[in-house]
């Protein structure tokens, strides 16, 4: 059986997921917003990470109007929270919670409307960077359990013919959450035309593997999975400090792990380490792709120049 988690309400928020009870390691307190003010710091960093890519990107050269600066940064930041709830038939989380539009012009203010520009300069630095990096990545770790969560608890009932368990809401809904910005920015083919997007790479795989760990209680890879880890899981979570009940619970080691996996990508992408570009998933299959390759010997194709002959002959 599959321990029950906390629900979330993906009309209002997607990111409140606190349990005023847990009283575990600080990184597990982090991961699941265990903290004081998380929801307002989270959402702040989200918002300066939008207008962060904005003022070092299409606004580097500072030309841009400044509303149309707000509203890129804006979309940089929240386009998920603004748009993804539609699909679902609900408002958009933009009007119905006050905090992340408040939290979009804090975090706008914050990088393009200090005295000497001294946020935008701070904000740049690499603590800066690796303050908004971290809670932006908490903040989506909260995306990813919310709408994961949403979605099962809405279409659980009625599961295809063929899985006992609802495959796909729940794994594309949250995985929408997190590329409506390439989206929406770009276009569909300007963001998927070159390569896999590293948004996609990590929201559906995150997504995946939290859906199928806390949700999938009947249904072969679920089952499977927690088989392996499960027993792992809990003894790892009584090393953080959880009793019980809250090793056994599913949901929370799902969140947890998803959490450390996307904190540490968000850290090693960061322009100052790995960059960008650097994507696990990509490097595990240029390895294995080299490996089963081999390599290949190099053929010159290149013909032998007459002149070549000629000095040959006359040697002889």
């Amino acid at each position: 059986r599959v321990a029950s988690c906390p629900t979330t309400s993906f009309t209002s928020t997607h990111i409140v997921h606190r349990n005023p009870t847990m009283t575990m390691n600080p990184l597990v307190d982090l991961m699941t917003m265990n903290f004081p003010y998380a929801t307002e710091i989270v959402c702040v960093a989200m918002a300066i990470q939008g207008s962060m890519n904005v003022r070092n990107g299409p606004n580097k050269s500072g030309d841009m109007h400044w509303f149309h600066a707000l509203l890129r940064s804006t979309l940089a930041g929240y386009a998920g929270a603004t748009f993804t709830n539609v699909f679902m038939g609900r408002p958009s989380a933009m009007f119905s919670n006050d905090v992340f539009f408040g939290s979009c012009l804090i975090g706008y203010g914050l990088v393009n409307w200090t005295p000497l520009d001294v946020g935008y300069y701070v904000l740049n630095t690499f603590p800066g960077t690796l303050f908004t990096t971290v809670f932006a990545q908490v903040f989506r770790v909260g995306g990813v359990a919310g709408f994961s969560d949403a979605a099962f608890n809405a279409f659980k009932d009625n599961p295809s013919v063929y899985y006992p368990t609802p495959v796909f809401g729940p794994i594309l809904f949250p995985s929408m959450l997190g590329n409506m910005g390439g989206f929406f920015t770009n276009g569909i083919d300007a963001y998927v035309e070159k390569a896999l997007p590293w948004m996609i790479q990590q929201s559906v795989s995150c997504s995946a593997f939290y859906h199928f760990y806390a949700h999938d209680a009947e249904g072969y890879i679920g089952v499977t999975l927690r088989s392996y880890v499960k027993p792992l899981a809990i003894q790892f979570m009584a090393l953080m400090g959880a009793d019980g009940k809250q090793s056994e619970n599913d949901a929370l080691f799902a969140r947890f792990m998803v959490g450390c996996f996307m904190v540490v990508m968000g850290i090693l992408r960061m322009p100052q380490i790995l960059g960008p570009r650097f994507s696990p998933f990509m490097t595990a299959c240029d390895v294995l792709g080299g490996m089963m390759g081999g390599k290949k010997k190099k053929v010159n194709a290149k013909p032998p120049s007459s002149s070549g002959k000629k000095n040959k002959k006359k040697n002889q």
